[in-house]
């Protein structure tokens, strides 16, 4: 037998153990995912505080337009309501990835 043939034939069923049941991908176990979450969170921290700086204000023209103009039928509420969600959302917590967000997520 070929040898690419045999790696093949071993290495098809490792890579069918990266897929979890239903199809989602199998999420890493608990010490790679705290050095996964440990890598992400400067990365997180580094892109959440410019969305913080740059969007939060970028929605208070709408702000102040809905306050003499409300919104009709919008789902996010007034415009002070969907700056205040966006804030929060934006500018809130979480802080830092955690391990448990890692292997949760697919």
């Amino acid at each position: 037998m070929r040898l690419h043939v045999l790696a093949a034939l071993i290495g098809a069923p490792l890579c069918a153990c990266a897929m979890g049941p239903g199809g989602t991908w199998a999420t890493p176990q608990e010490p790679g995912a705290t050095v996964v979450a440990a890598i992400e969170t400067p990365l997180y921290d580094a892109f959440k505080v410019p969305v913080c700086l740059l969007r939060t204000p970028a929605l208070l023209p709408a702000t102040l337009a809905s306050a003499i103009v409300p919104f009709s039928k919008s789902k996010e509420g007034s415009g002070g309501q969907y700056l205040g969600s966006n804030a929060v959302a934006d500018c809130g917590p979480p802080y830092m990835v955690t391990s448990s967000q890692v292997s949760n997520e697919p």
